[in-house]
């Protein structure tokens, strides 16, 4: 019986670590896409709603933004300011929080699993 529990306490382990482990390198990545975003892009506008940038390419305008319900699944999304359309960057949270701080952008989330995680970005003002 003590074999067994161990046993079951092993796997248990073993799965928490990948998940942690995926989570994590999830997390850098996200990361890593919106600094280059903010990095080869002019920053606009930062509320705590979203991040308005002007895409110097194809100079036009997008956002880094909130979405979802009040109380419920919620969303960090990337979409144009004018042309609709989106694309998800961090899904199932609990709450998002977007703040600036002289040339800091820092959001931070909660999952479902009530995880908080914080990011902090830089951009040229």
């Amino acid at each position: 019986m003590t074999l067994g529990i161990l046993q079951q306490s092993l796997q248990i382990l073993k799965r928490v670590q990948n998940t942690s482990f995926r989570e994590q390198v999830r997390w850098h990545i996200t990361q890593e896409k919106l600094q280059s975003l903010l990095d080869e892009n002019k920053v606009i506008d930062v509320n705590d709603q979203q991040i308005l940038y002007l895409n110097l390419q194809t100079n036009k305008k997008w956002m880094i933004e909130k979405y979802g319900p009040i109380v419920g699944d919620k969303m960090l999304r990337i979409t144009t300011a004018a042309d609709g359309g989106h694309e998800p960057i961090l899904t199932n949270l609990q709450k998002i929080n977007i703040e600036k701080f002289r040339n800091l952008v820092i959001i931070t989330t909660v999952n479902k699993a009530g995880q908080k995680s914080e990011m902090c970005l830089t951009y040229a003002s």
